[in-house]
C-alpha cells in the first residue's frame, strides 16, 4: 500500500496555520512590528509633517495581522479538506495517526526555521521514532471481513 500522502500533508498544513496564527496573534509577531517600522519610514521619507498621518500606521499593523488571520483560516481549510480525504485512503484511525504525526514534526521543524526555537537531542530521538511508526501506520493494509469470506469460499 503507498504512503498516505493526502494525511501527511494535512498535518504539515495543520502545522503551517499554526505558524501564520502566531505571526497573526503573537505580541512578539515580527511581521506587523515590521510593516509599522516601514510604515513610518515611508511616511518620514515621503510626508514633511508625519505627525498630520503618522495615525495610519497601527492600522497598517493591524492590516498585516487581519491579512494573517485570513491566510490562517485559508491554510485550515485546506487542512481539513486534506485531512478529510487522508481518511477516505486509509481509515480514520491510520490517517488521525499520521496527520497528527506530521503534524507534531513540521511544526517543530516550523519552530526551529522561523521561531529559533531551541530543541535537546532527544527530541531528534523521538522524532525518529514518530516517523518509524509514521512509516509503519503508512504501509498498514486494511482487510475487511467480506474479504475474508471471499476467500474462504
Amino acid at each position: 500500500m503507498p504512503i498516505n500522502k493526502r494525511a501527511i500533508i494535512s498535518g504539515a498544513l495543520g502545522a503551517t496555520a499554526s505558524s501564520i496564527g502566531k505571526l497573526a496573534l503573537s505580541p512578539e509577531s515580527p511581521v506587523p512590528s515590521t510593516f509599522h517600522s516601514y510604515c513610518h519610514i515611508v511616511l518620514n521619507r515621503y510626508y514633511q509633517h508625519e505627525n498630520d498621518i503618522g495615525w495610519i500606521c497601527p492600522y497598517v499593523s493591524l492590516g498585516t495581522r487581519v491579512v494573517c488571520f485570513l491566510c490562517m483560516i485559508g491554510v485550515n481549510l485546506l487542512m481539513v479538506s486534506s485531512f478529510l480525504d487522508g481518511m477516505n485512503e486509509s481509515g480514520s484511525v491510520v490517517g488521525t495517526a499520521l496527520s497528527t504525526a506530521a503534524n507534531f514534526s513540521f511544526s517543530a521543524l516550523y519552530g526551529i526555521l522561523f521561531f529559533e526555537e531551541q530543541v535537546p537531542i532527544s527530541w531528534f530521538f523521538g522524532a525518529t521514532l514518530i516517523a518509524l511508526g509514521m512509516y509503519l501506520l503508512s504501509s498498514v493494509t486494511l482487510t475487511t471481513d467480506d474479504d475474508d469470506k471471499t476467500k474462504t469460499d
